[in-house]
């Protein structure tokens, strides 16, 4: 007899999805850290930051706590930003960072009736809250929620 396993993404331990998800990204970043420059946004660094995605997902999980449909969510902007018509915007290791912070204080807020205020997440991205204003906006604009 043939067992159909479910997986209840409710109940799946957050810090589990956070590995695969990280894997995922890792793989991503590494084929497009390949690919020729591309246009500079707000939400590049002028170099690769010292802290891996594991760690600065595991940061943000301590202390601004999200759901497992907050990283499934990430993964869908981030497919999203891949299929821009004319894009020339890669998710890369100079990016990622800034991407993620941004995109999971927008996923939260579009998943979740509980959620943190923009200086919580600037405070854990170490930014400043006007400038972290526009990161938001500019993950709306990115992302092409309609």
């Amino acid at each position: 007899m043939d067992r159909q396993q479910i997986l209840d993404i409710a109940e799946f331990p957050v810090q589990r999805l956070l590995k695969i998800v990280v894997n995922l990204l890792d793989s991503i970043i590494a084929t497009n850290d390949r690919l020729p420059s591309t246009r500079i946004t707000h939400f590049h660094s002028r170099s690769v930051p010292n802290i891996s995605l594991h760690d600065y997902l595991t940061r943000i999980l301590k202390f601004a706590p999200f759901t497992n449909e907050v990283l499934l969510s990430l993964l869908v902007y981030f497919d999203r930003i891949a299929k821009l018509e004319n894009n020339t915007f890669a998710v890369n290791s100079l990016n990622i960072h800034r991407l993620l912070i941004t995109s999971i204080t927008v996923a939260s807020k579009f998943t979740s009736d509980v959620f943190y205020p923009n200086s919580r997440y600037a405070k854990v991205n170490k930014a400043k809250q006007k400038g972290w204003i526009v990161f938001c906006g500019s993950t709306h604009v990115l992302v092409d929620f309609s």
